[in-house]
């Protein structure tokens, strides 16, 4: 059963969601300097508020082997259940340390997710994923950076690829193909319900993702038009 997620920031308000996706400052420090009294003060937050991290991007180089295994140790002790490695943290490290990388992840029981973005497609893409993919990895799919190369979101790319069932998280997101302007849910060219559909289709266990990417588009309304088209498929 799919769940719905929510960018957040550390004292923003996450609209009532409790699956939250963070970044290296959320927690006041990256998760492989954190002290260890203010890991268990985090721990605390998040049991005594039922939130749950569902994703943790990581910046951290890949190449930094003993670093990841202190991050992924606190990951598991507050529950996090996937972390990204970002295009910073793969750009300078080789298949063979990712991988590693990623077997430290089982170990802990956490997926290791990549998200494809246009600026950086050429370098790691659909091609060096599949170079370093296992049963611990996964995609992070934002229709808007498919928008942005002139390509057909669910047509072009997401039909096509050999890698939808690695899809973890959707980012609910549109966007305009001729002028990339930020665009309200099925105002766009970024055919968000066509891919969830798919998905939904395909049994999709994994999460919705919504945060502001356009200074005009309020999350609340991502959020009511995502599920009203939801309630039709």
């Amino acid at each position: 059963m799919y769940n719905f997620s929510i960018e957040a920031a550390k004292g923003t308000d996450t609209l009532g969601f409790k699956n939250l996706e963070v970044d290296e400052q959320y927690f006041g420090a990256p998760l492989y300097a954190i002290s260890p009294a203010d890991l268990e003060n985090e721990r605390a937050a998040l049991i005594k508020s039922t939130n749950k991290v569902v994703l943790y991007t990581s910046d951290l180089c890949a190449c930094q082997y003993d670093k990841y295994v202190v991050l992924f140790r606190n990951a598991h002790l507050l529950g996090i259940e996937n972390v990204k490695l970002s295009f910073k943290a793969v750009e300078k490290a080789s298949a063979q340390e990712i991988k590693e990388v990623i077997k430290i992840a089982a170990a802990f029981n956490i997926k290791v997710l990549f998200e494809l973005m246009a600026d950086s497609m050429d370098a790691f893409g659909f091609e060096q994923y599949a170079e370093i993919r296992s049963e611990s990895t996964g995609l992070i799919f934002n229709p808007n950076e498919f928008v942005k190369l002139h390509k057909n979101p669910f047509l072009g790319v997401f039909y096509k690829t050999k890698y939808r069932d690695d899809v973890v998280i959707l980012r609910v997101r549109d966007m305009l193909y001729d002028s990339l302007t930020p665009m309200p849910i099925e105002k766009g060219n970024a055919e968000v319900k066509e891919i969830a559909s798919i998905l939904l289709c395909r049994s999709f266990n994994g999460y919705f993702s919504f945060g502001r990417y356009g200074n005009d588009i309020s999350v609340e309304s991502c959020v009511d038009a995502f599920t009203t088209a939801l309630c039709k498929m």
